[in-house]
């Protein structure tokens, strides 16, 4: 069903007019992405972690943590899938909360 869901999202998606109308857009995603996985990376060896758990936390940044769960599943991570979903959720709490933040004192700094 996860898959039928990924094919529901994507659909919609062209990478030509992605290009033709916002190229610098798709730079920018690209930036992040390497930036994400490089930051990850690092941190990840800092605190001793797994490659597979570093690969894992990456992608439920960048993909949400339903991408994350059917990469695990499909690695054959099957003890990773549970932990995966968890944290890419945790990860969307705090992260709405810091956003949400962020943008009230950005506010009132104009």
């Amino acid at each position: 069903m996860i898959y039928i869901f990924f094919v529901v999202i994507g659909i919609p998606a062209s990478i030509p007019l992605i290009v033709q109308n916002a190229p610098l857009l798709l730079v920018l995603v690209f930036i992040v992405a390497i930036t994400n996985v490089a930051v990850s990376l690092l941190a990840g060896k800092l605190v001793k972690a797994d490659l597979e758990e570093i690969i894992l936390a990456s992608n439920a940044n960048i993909g949400r943590p339903t991408t994350a769960a059917a990469f695990a599943i499909a690695k054959g991570w099957k003890n990773l899938i549970g932990p995966i979903l968890v944290v890419g959720t945790v990860g969307y709490i705090i992260g709405n909360y810091i956003g949400t933040t962020l943008n009230l004192w950005f506010a009132t700094l104009m």
